[in-house]
């Protein structure tokens, strides 16, 4: 009888301590869980920020230096690529160059792009980028179209940045329809977006709540594609 007792004591003691480990590890894993949950929508945000860009390799092979010279190539484009589009130069640690797009010549044309550098002795190497991005036209320089010289290409490559003007369009979709777009990205958190980049920083989305209120934050960093760094801070609650 007294051993039924202690047993019945035992096992009464060892199911209160499996229920009380099981709600403790159920709790903190639902603050876990939120939290991952939260860096799973702000990774959405920025993914939506960000862009992807062409970098189509060119190359000429001189025989001899040269400045100013005139080169030129074949692109085709889908849409409104050629706005964004810029030349750089390897040799001049990726700077733009004067560059100027003619439209193609009829259908089934190519767009041409023609633009100045100066050229070394032996192979010369630039990049023709361009993203989808809805901006003013970029290579617009006045430049000679010259077709004597023309370039290589190769297959692009593709990289993925962040753009001003992407981040500025995507913000004021954001201010204008924030509903549409949370639904769009199927979010199901509340966001608030900080950006900060050369321009100045400024923030889109949702208010962020008061005390009382647990935040999450999201951050990343890049480069523009318009030149230099940015900063976005998704804060998600």
């Amino acid at each position: 009888m007294r051993i039924d007792w202690i047993v019945a004591v035992v096992i009464f003691l060892m199911f209160v301590g499996w229920a009380f480990a099981y709600f403790t590890v159920l709790s903190s894993g639902s603050v876990v869980s939120r939290s991952e949950s939260a860096g799973f929508a702000g990774e959405k945000v920025i993914d939506h920020l960000a862009v992807r860009v062409s970098s189509v390799p060119a190359s000429f092979s001189s025989g001899s230096p040269g400045d100013d010279i005139t080169l030129f190539a074949y692109v085709n484009w889908s849409g409104a690529e050629e706005n964004s589009a810029r030349v750089v130069g390897e040799q001049l640690s990726n700077a733009s160059l004067p560059c100027v797009i003619s439209s193609p010549a009829g259908p089934g044309e190519c767009w041409k792009v023609h633009w100045n550098a100066s050229l070394i002795v032996g192979d010369n190497h630039f990049f023709i980028e361009y993203a989808d991005l809805d901006t003013a036209l970029n290579c617009n320089q006045s430049v000679p179209k010259s077709d004597d010289n023309e370039t290589g290409l190769w297959a692009a490559e593709y990289k993925d940045v962040y753009s001003a003007a992407r981040n500025s369009d995507v913000c004021g979709s954001m201010n204008s329809s924030y509903e549409q777009m949370k639904a769009e990205l199927g979010m199901t958190f509340d966001f608030n977006v900080l950006i900060e980049e050369p321009g100045g920083p400024y923030t889109c989305g949702r208010a962020v709540p008061m005390a009382g209120r647990e935040v999450f934050v999201y951050p990343a960093s890049g480069s523009l594609f318009e030149g230099g760094d940015v900063n976005i801070s998704v804060r998600l609650w």
